[in-house]
């Protein structure tokens, strides 16, 4: 087993639960109950469900490919870690442009993905 890549792969399905539970309740539906039009709230809902996706399949390959040591993978892992690194880079950038400083308290979805990141980085080049 490859831990460090296997926890990466466990914490990414705790925030796709989150981020198909929680997400449901606080963005989601104030958002369909918006007054914004029909194409873009189906546009960005939609959006949300490829988020959905990308978060649930990189999760079950870093779970697989971490409890199956599979190191033939490496390419891919580091793939995966550049872009959960990059996700959390997103809503930094984002979060400061909106709220400044208060960026770590109003937007932490970074907490959970750079750690996804940075574990299966590290676990590739050790």
């Amino acid at each position: 087993m490859n831990t460090l890549i296997f926890i990466a792969g466990v914490i990414g399905l705790i925030t796709f639960c989150i981020h198909v539970f929680a997400g449901q309740i606080d963005p989601v539906r104030p958002f369909l109950n918006s007054n914004l039009a029909d194409i873009p709230k189906a546009t960005l809902l939609a959006c949300w469900h490829m988020v959905s996706l990308t978060l649930l399949l990189g999760s079950l390959s870093l779970s697989y490919i971490g409890w199956h040591n599979l190191s033939t993978y490496n390419t891919v892992v580091m793939a995966m870690s550049i872009s959960y690194m990059l996700f959390a880079t997103v809503f930094i950038v984002v979060g400061w442009y909106f709220f400044s400083a208060k960026v770590f308290v109003k937007l932490p979805q970074w907490v959970l993905l750079l750690p996804i990141g940075l574990l299966s980085l590290a676990r590739v080049h050790l």
